[in-house]
């Protein structure tokens, strides 16, 4: 429908909708939903009619739009409650009376039965659960390869046999390449394009925009690209808070887009493209921007803020992402409760991503979500804290510095550090997780980023980057604060695997400039 209100009449189009139409109406009256069988022989008719050129496509636009949102309804209907029966008797009658005069006989067409067949397809359907439990044996496999790498080299130190030895080193580098393939062909199992997220939205933007009197068109690129179907499932509601807060906040009404100097229309890009283990999806539009002023001055009212607190303009965009936070005075059914935003950075966080966001006032608007590819194995930077290893997912470190103590102030009884014209708060991981030890002189802390905020976690070293396979802790332990689970190192030592989001409900950073 939106292809051919964008592009107009399409043969090609009306008879592909029509061949899904005429299967629909069969498997509904298969099932004994007959009035959905007869609304669906309906629209049929329609389609046939704009076929055939005895009905204008333009004049039926509407018609066609609002049966899809009656069909779909119906069809979800059923798909809740295995005896719901839809009875669309007053759409049938609506549309019977919009079809009423075209002609009064109906010509019967003949079936191509080999269009029942379908075609020959290449895939197969498989349970997700069971991809998730080749993944974790898979998961199993990387431990135990890591774990034979250290008996090889402790060997290696132990027994003066180069033969053996060199054998010993091919036989693992072999096995290691075929774990490694094998891990890869599970995770591309597992991988759908992020089109199956994209293509939920033309709709909505289409209906939004259309409600407001404003005319946005939106835009993909990269939707070919691939993402875990457990971080597609989870990207939904963010990217839709986000778009929805884009067609009402920022994109004008075509009235003051024309006294700006720009297009009647605006746009929303919708991007996504693949930076080693990570994906960055971007939502930008060329709206009105975000006025920094303004943002300030409602977080001001609404306590969020003290007028005399001295913010930049990263920490104002902060902001945005505040519980109850919202520039709209009045809540409407698309926005204005304050609720969307915050949403989409737990979100976020709970997929070990982070958000950014970077806006020109007149000139528009950019979110950037960046997400590890897959949730199962993850890259990790490994830091020690005493005889503790702890492992943080990398999707939220922006980089690591060694500082000393004489770095390290106090401003209103917080730790913090002077960074790059940034004050960022500090935690002790050794204080964090109440460990006891004795604080070095010199030390590292690791920067880590949220949205447009920063918190620097202080560690004793650090012992590099890897990858790790996330296990999950058994309920027998309860809930940890601060822990998203755990893995197994190559020397077989347990490390757990910190909660990030966390760190970010440790204290109250709200009294400190970030």
């Amino acid at each position: 429908m939106l292809f051919l209100e964008k592009n107009g009449l399409s043969k090609e189009v009306i008879l592909s909708t029509l061949g899904s139409l005429h299967t629909l109406k069969g498997n509904s009256g298969m099932m004994g939903f007959e009035s959905l069988k007869t609304y669906i022989h309906l629209v049929e008719e329609v389609m046939k009619r704009i076929n055939d050129n005895r009905l204008e496509l333009g004049n039926a636009m509407d018609v066609l739009f609002d049966s899809a949102n009656i069909i779909r309804n119906a069809l979800h209907g059923i798909a809740k409650e295995a005896s719901y029966n839809p009875d669309l008797t007053e759409s049938i009658l609506s549309l019977e009376k919009r079809l009423e005069g075209e002609y009064s006989t109906l010509q019967k067409e003949a079936v191509d039965l080999a269009s029942y067949l379908g075609t020959r397809t290449d895939t197969i359907k498989v349970n997700f659960n069971r991809l998730d439990d080749l993944l974790n044996l898979v998961g199993e496999l990387v431990i135990f390869k890591t774990r034979l790498n250290q008996i090889e080299i402790d060997i290696r130190d132990t027994i003066n046999n180069k033969s053996l030895s060199k054998e010993l080193d091919e036989g693992l580098e072999l096995m290691g390449k075929t774990i490694s393939g094998l891990q890869e062909g599970i995770m591309r199992a597992r991988m759908l394009p992020v089109s199956n997220v994209f293509n939920k939205f033309p709709r909505m933007v289409r209906d939004l925009s259309e409600s407001q009197g404003k005319d946005i068109r939106l835009f993909f690129e990269g939707e070919d690209t691939e993402l875990d179907k457990t971080v597609i499932d989870e990207l939904r509601e963010p990217l839709l808070h986000i778009i929805r807060n884009a067609i009402d906040h920022g994109i004008e009404d075509p009235k003051e887009r024309k006294e700006k100097g720009k297009a009647h229309y605006g746009f929303i890009k919708l991007s996504a493209s693949q930076e080693s283990n990570y994906i960055n999806i971007k939502v930008e539009d060329d709206g009105r921007g975000i006025d920094y002023e303004y943002v300030r001055e409602s977080a001001v009212q609404k306590g969020l803020i003290k007028a005399e607190d001295p913010f930049d303009k990263e920490s104002i965009l902060s902001l945005i992402f505040s519980a109850g936070f919202s520039t709209n005075p009045e809540a409407t059914d698309i926005s204005g409760r304050g609720i969307g935003l915050d949403i989409v950075n737990k979100n976020i966080a709970k997929l070990n991503g982070q958000i950014m966001v970077k806006s020109t006032i007149g000139q528009g608007t950019a979110f950037t979500i960046k997400l590890p590819l897959s949730l199962a194995i993850i890259p990790a930077l490994m830091a020690e804290v005493g005889e503790e290893v702890y492992a943080i997912p990398m999707s939220s470190v922006d980089e690591s510095i060694k500082v000393s103590e004489e770095d390290i102030h106090i401003i209103n009884n917080y730790e913090v550090l002077r960074f790059r014209e940034r004050i960022i708060p500090v935690i002790r991981l050794a204080d964090f997780f109440n460990l006891e030890r004795k604080r070095k002189k010199k030390f590292y802390l690791v920067i880590l980023g949220r949205a447009d905020k920063r918190l620097a976690i202080a560690v004793d070293r650090l012992k590099g980057q890897q990858e790790i396979v996330i296990k999950p802790l058994d309920e027998t332990f309860g809930k940890s604060f601060g822990i998203a689970g755990a893995s197994i190192l190559g020397d077989g030592k347990i490390v757990l695997i910190t909660d990030v989001k966390a760190f970010w409900s440790a204290g109250d950073f709200k009294k400190i400039v970030n």
